[in-house]
């Protein structure tokens, strides 16, 4: 007789679990951890069902089972189903949530404007934090001891009459707290909708700090010498000639810029593209990244950590550039460390140590005119490409399972064949160990012509003017 299986208590139990966190955690994620983490349920099941044969195989040969039945492998196939849209539709939630309710409010109504004007004393350092829920911002420094803004509250309604009723209940607050200026808009509370916007132009004293809160809309920040803080759900941030440190935190953007930071810089979160251009101090930026993310002239450790990227480099004068499955980077001072799942790479005018591991991907490496440093380079499936100096003094040791081997430097490299592939061992000279290997693709070893191609690097947009300073007025506590 088949005994009856233990999932079906297990999957109660588990989902009694998962409701009586909730209840003793209300801020659990409960959707989050599902979209994460449904694929452990396939697992446990399974390592379940394998328990069970094995007991019954050793009960005897009448209480065996068959392993997974027909309706089980339907339901199976409904978890994976179910599971996989619920990790996009979380992914894609807070994209398409604002894009579906902007929508429908774009279909009613008329957009009404309403000035926003105000001041405040300031000094030269003062903090400032700025919350606006809906609306682009833009921040200038400048030679003043005030904060200053000006702007438009935009207001869609059915009626001038409402919409009047939305400016009066709705404030742009600019009060002190302590040695904090806090510049906070209130439409989001107004009832206005999704299409209520408040956009600021705030101009600053050089010397502040700045901390910025929103969740719709882009925030520029320019000549300002404090530290800058972003964060918000979706928003293109751009930021030029920044004095302090940089922080920008994002759930989704369209772009991320900065320009000309004396500090370091660390970026988090989802969007398209990045561009990092003269950075005085270390960048990390972690987070998933569909678009163009481009580094240039970062004066100190740059790191890049993605789901499938990890990058490390101590260095970049010239360019550095990932797009796609591609990266490539000209005039890079190491050590530069890569571990990336698929990857095309390809790096001219490098100096110091490089390691590169990928799981499939060509490499093609051409080190600068100087002493070449250490080199690991391993694809599981790909070319491995390695173009040195014609003076160039090394050890290389270069394996294929798979593939050819080509070698531009005769005899002082010894070739054997093994299988399907072989090996290129032996030294130029009195030189650093060169590691090339591949499982699957070819190798080559070429003399270059003393120094690399050149890699032409786009020039840097300038940055947009500041401001002009505005003739103040009397000052304000709060503006309607």
């Amino acid at each position: 007789m088949r005994r009856p299986s233990l999932v079906g208590p297990i999957i109660l139990i588990a989902i009694g679990l998962l409701f009586l966190l909730r209840n003793f955690l209300p801020g659990l994620q409960l959707l989050e951890l599902l979209s994460r983490y449904w694929p452990y349920a396939l697992i446990v099941w399974g390592v379940v069902h394998l328990i069970e044969v094995l007991f019954d195989h050793r009960s005897g040969p009448g209480a065996g089972r068959k392993g997974v039945s027909g309706g089980e492998w339907v339901l199976v196939a409904l978890v994976c189903v179910a599971g996989s849209g619920l990790f996009w539709g979380r992914q894609q939630a807070s994209v398409w949530s604002n894009r579906i309710s902007v929508g429908a409010w774009e279909l009613f109504g008329e957009s009404y404007e309403y000035p926003v004007d105000g001041a405040i004393a300031a000094g030269r350092t003062p903090r400032v934090l700025i919350e606006n829920a809906r609306g682009d911002t833009r921040i200038t420094g400048s030679d003043t001891e005030q904060v200053r803004v000006t702007g438009t509250k935009s207001i869609r309604a059915m009626s001038r009459e409402a919409a009047d009723r939305d400016d009066r209940a709705s404030t742009v607050q600019i009060t002190r707290e302590g040695e904090t200026i806090v510049i906070r808009s209130t439409l989001d509370r107004s009832g206005s909708g999704p299409q209520g916007r408040t956009n600021l132009e705030i101009q600053i004293p050089r010397g502040a700090r700045v901390e910025t809160r929103g969740r719709y809309g882009d925030f520029d920040v320019d000549n300002v010498d404090g530290d800058v803080e972003v964060s918000s759900e979706n928003a293109g941030v751009r930021l030029a000639n920044v004095g302090g440190n940089v922080r920008i935190d994002l759930r989704r953007s369209d772009i991320v810029r900065a320009v000309g930071v004396k500090g370091n810089v660390e970026v988090k979160g989802r969007g398209d593209d990045v561009e990092l251009d003269n950075i005085g101090g270390i960048v990390l930026v972690s987070g998933s990244y569909s678009g163009d993310v481009e580094f240039r002239r970062i004066a100190r450790q740059l790191r890049f950590v993605s789901q499938t990227t990890n990058l490390q480099v101590e260095k970049v004068a010239g360019t550095l550039r990932l797009v796609g499955g591609e990266m490539t980077g000209s005039d890079v001072t190491g050590p530069l460390t890569l571990r990336a799942k698929s990857k095309d790479v390809e790096l001219n005018g490098f100096s110091d140590g490089v390691e590169l591991n990928v799981d499939r991907g060509d490499i093609t490496l051409q080190p600068g005119t100087g002493v070449v440093g250490k080199v690991s380079a391993v694809t599981r499936a790909g070319d491995v490409e390695l173009i040195l100096p014609a003076a160039a003094k090394f050890t290389l040791e270069a394996r294929t399972r798979r593939g050819d081997l080509t070698n531009d430097y005769g005899t002082p490299l010894r070739e054997t064949s093994e299988g399907r592939g072989g090996s290129l061992e032996g030294s130029v000279g009195a030189g650093p160990r060169l590691v090339l290997e591949t499982d699957r693709g070819d190798i080559r070893v070429r003399k270059g012509e003393g120094r690399p191609a050149p890699v032409e690097v786009e020039k840097p947009l300038e940055p947009a003017p500041p401001t002009p300073p505005r003739t103040p007025l009397p000052l304000e506590r709060s503006v309607q």
